[in-house]
């Protein structure tokens, strides 16, 4: 029986940098087995000498080198492109210890699970390699730093929480501690993942909305500890307001001229915030967004006074 699947080339290694390059074709067997990753996924040959990595379940389960795959009933092709490239992402792989890249996908599953969604494709390379970068720094007593931690939790607890889980998986498996900054950004790649976005462009985001609580917390003092539902209500604001606007996605305000008069110091506030993502992203933020961001404002400064 011949088998159709999604057939993906590998993205997400950082020496590659190629993102986002997906194909659907049809592609079947045999393959040869040259290397098994896990019981859920091997390294083989096509045919035409293609190296493809397979995943499924059960696909590395009692295989060893040289076994032949008529018709694999895989989930997953991740075909590593030709030339340099190739092997420079199969070199990475085979870097990677085989329990790494297990339990890589276990918070991948569990993740898919626990969100009820799927997720982009490139994530298991991508997390695979993060994590082993991961405790490569450790294992070196090299410190995890996440200056965006706090925002991270508040604005992604789902991911956070399966993170969470995930760093209790790799402790278990691996013996491992996971600090709470990494779950952060184990966190990001899921949100990443889940939201079909760069983990850098999450990042960059992450880092924007950090650098505007630094600056209305310099206004009128911390946020966190004083604004309680208020806080998470603006930082989930400033999410939405920051796809809105990099999506070119309008909204409308017709409150405006009223919460220039009623909430001028909020609205200020609003306009300087407005200025910091516009510096940040190279994008205009309309009117509007100024508007609702000030009501927001006005909530936490009447907590706060």
């Amino acid at each position: 029986m011949k088998l159709g699947c999604q057939y993906h080339f590998l993205a997400g290694y950082s020496l590659l940098k190629r993102q986002g390059e997906l194909q659907l074709v049809t592609i079947e067997g045999p393959f040869t087995v040259q290397r098994i990753l896990s019981n859920n996924a091997v390294i083989a040959n096509t045919v035409i000498g293609q190296d493809v990595i397979l995943l499924g379940k059960g696909m590395g389960f009692g295989r060893k080198a040289g076994d032949l795959l008529k018709s694999p009933k895989y989930e997953k092709i991740y075909v590593v492109p030709e030339g340099v490239a190739e092997q420079q992402a199969l070199s990475l792989i085979e870097q990677v210890e085989p329990a790494v890249i297990q339990v890589a996908e276990d918070i991948i599953e569990l993740a898919k699970t626990q969100l009820g969604q799927a997720l982009h494709p490139r994530v298991y390379v991508a997390l695979t390699d993060h994590i082993n970068f991961t405790l490569i720094r450790l294992s070196q007593g090299m410190e995890i730093k996440n200056p965006f931690i706090s925002e991270i939790e508040v604005m992604y607890p789902d991911e956070f929480y399966v993170a969470t889980q995930g760093a209790k998986l790799i402790g278990e498996k691996l013996s491992v501690t996971i600090p709470r900054e990494e779950i952060g950004f184990i966190a990001l790649h899921l949100h990443a993942a889940r939201h079909n976005r760069s983990v850098g462009e999450s990042l960059k985001h992450s880092q924007v909305i950090s650098k505007v609580i630094q600056h209305i917390e310099i206004q009128i003092g911390p946020l966190q500890e004083n604004s309680g539902l208020n806080y998470t209500r603006l930082l989930t604001h400033l999410q939405s307001s920051i796809h809105r606007v990099i999506t070119n996605t309008a909204i409308e305000n017709p409150f405006m001229e009223h919460l220039k008069k009623d909430f001028t110091r909020s609205y200020e506030l609003a306009r300087q915030v407005g200025d910091i993502i516009e510096m940040e992203l190279q994008v205009k933020v309309p009117d509007a967004e100024i508007g609702y961001l000030t009501i927001h404002l006005e909530r936490i400064r009447g907590k706060h006074h």
